[in-house]
């Protein structure tokens, strides 16, 4: 038994210095160590979401509403919307596990983050579940933007169009691209 527990809190701590180590990097300052492990390091953090949007605390923050949206056009032309869930979808208790999505929203348009983006346009052609005969297709990634209205002006009224910004486009040219 006492092997185990010993073998048992070295990997405990092996996976917490990596943790933290990923985690000091990957939100230090632009640097020749950050650079080096910034694009290995991103397939940890990414998926889990754990890094920051530093433009909310700028001088001049983001004000507009952003959603993220996808169109997959297929083979044969035809044209598959998806859109990514908002906070807003849920009800508040279900929103406390899904607190990121209005993060990863914000950030997927960053440079650095061209996994992110990627990661997310397979996500779109997997929960779309496109059969085979649908490829090749390409997938458009795109936010909505809304305009917020300036503080002290009365709320928006909802009629307001939203403009669509391309983020980038993602041939697919078979299934085994986006399926494990």
């Amino acid at each position: 038994m006492g092997w185990r527990w010993t073998a048992r809190r070295w990997a405990i701590s092996a996976f917490l210095v990596f943790h933290i180590a990923a985690t000091t990097i990957w939100v230090s300052p632009p640097c020749a160590i950050r650079y080096r492990l910034f694009p290995t390091l991103s397939y940890y953090i990414v998926p889990l979401g754990l890094w920051q949007f530093w433009a909310m605390f700028a001088p001049d923050p983001m004000r507009d509403t952003i959603t993220l949206e996808a169109e997959v056009i297929d083979a044969r032309g035809l044209r598959h919307s998806f859109a990514f869930p908002k906070l807003a979808d849920y009800t508040k208790l279900q929103g406390v596990f899904r607190f990121r999505y209005s993060k990863y929203t914000a950030n997927v348009t960053v440079d650095e983050f061209e996994k992110a983006r990627l990661f997310a346009a397979r996500h779109v052609v997997r929960s779309l579940n496109l059969p085979a005969d649908s490829f090749p297709l390409d997938v458009h990634l795109f936010y909505q933007v809304k305009p917020t209205p300036p503080p002290g002006s009365p709320p928006d009224d909802g009629a307001n169009p939203t403009k669509a910004l391309l983020i980038g486009t993602f041939p697919f040219a078979k299934p085994s691209e986006v399926r494990p």
